[in-house]
């Protein structure tokens, strides 16, 4: 017996659209619905229960990557493709950072669409050739960002964080990064994707090497007077935890930080991510991360 696989196509170019869906028709298991911009995406997405959402970035009313944003609370279980005609590596990098499981460039969908589609219902990422970005040789590789996504999502799921990031050390300019997020907008990422020493609760983390819980940004000492706290509370943040990842040999390599919309989550939540999970996703990071020494 076939089972089907629901799949949402969001394109607002409808000849686009009628080609992917041509495409498509090869899989008697797809059910394809289609979308032309980003709140119809978003309803669709949330109404049909999706399990794969095939998403442009360039889209009327919401773009691409606003949709990824709430369909990650909408829809959970979708998986999300960016099926783009940007080819930057700064776009690609964004959209992975989001949580997708891939990114086809419009010019190679003839050829990496069902590919791409395969790779995503098996577990793993895709993207077209050519477009992973040129990045510095400390940043994860496609795989292990994926296994970040995954840590972000269970550490969220520990918690009953509403969203999570994790961020590597960059020990050449001893920064943190963002390697791998769920729930963010595009402007908390770009504001926070350098965090230096003691900016904010991860910048903290990072410093002290302890936990740090700020059971509300509104009045904690950590946010006061600064922008960091008008970035978070204008996210709808009220509450953070943030864990050092560091490894056995005592080796600091990132932070794991669990946000929350209310303020003072309970502590019995919050220390389910234990020392001994943080550890093991520090190994993780230095036993796969370029040239961090």
């Amino acid at each position: 017996m076939v089972h089907s696989f629901k799949i949402l196509v969001v394109d607002d170019f409808e000849d686009f659209r009628r080609f992917v869906r041509s495409a498509l028709q090869q899989r008697a298991e797809f059910q394809i619905t289609e979308a032309s911009d980003g709140l119809q995406a978003v309803e669709k997405a949330e109404r049909l229960h999706a399990d794969l959402i095939l998403l442009d970035i360039g889209l009327p009313s919401l773009n691409g990557f606003e949709v990824a944003r709430r369909v990650c609370y909408l829809a959970p279980r979708a998986k999300i493709l960016f099926l783009s005609q940007e080819s930057s590596p700064d776009v690609v990098r964004k959209a992975l950072s989001m949580g997708a499981r891939g990114y086809v460039h419009k010019l190679r969908a003839g050829s990496d669409l069902l590919p791409a589609i395969e790779a995503v219902i098996s577990g793993e990422q895709f993207v077209s050739d050519g477009l992973i970005p040129a990045l510095p040789s400390n940043l994860p590789s496609l795989n292990l960002r994926f296994a970040l996504s995954e840590v972000v999502t269970h550490a969220m799921e520990m918690t009953g964080a509403d969203m999570g990031n994790l961020q590597i050390l960059d020990h050449q300019t001893n920064n943190l990064y963002i390697a791998a997020q769920s729930g963010f907008s595009g402007q908390f990422l770009e504001f926070f994707d350098r965090v230096p020493n003691n900016q904010g609760a991860c910048g903290t983390a990072l410093t002290s090497g302890q936990r740090v819980i700020v059971d509300d940004v509104a009045d904690d000492p950590i946010f006061r007077g600064t922008k960091s706290k008008e970035m978070v509370l204008g996210e709808g943040v009220r509450a953070v935890q943030s864990m050092p990842l560091t490894t056995a040999s005592g080796k600091l390599v990132g932070v794991l930080s669990t946000h929350f919309r209310a303020p003072k989550p309970p502590r019995e939540k919050l220390l389910q991510i234990t020392d001994a999970f943080a550890q093991e996703v520090a190994e993780l990071i230095q036993s796969k991360v370029w040239a961090v020494t």
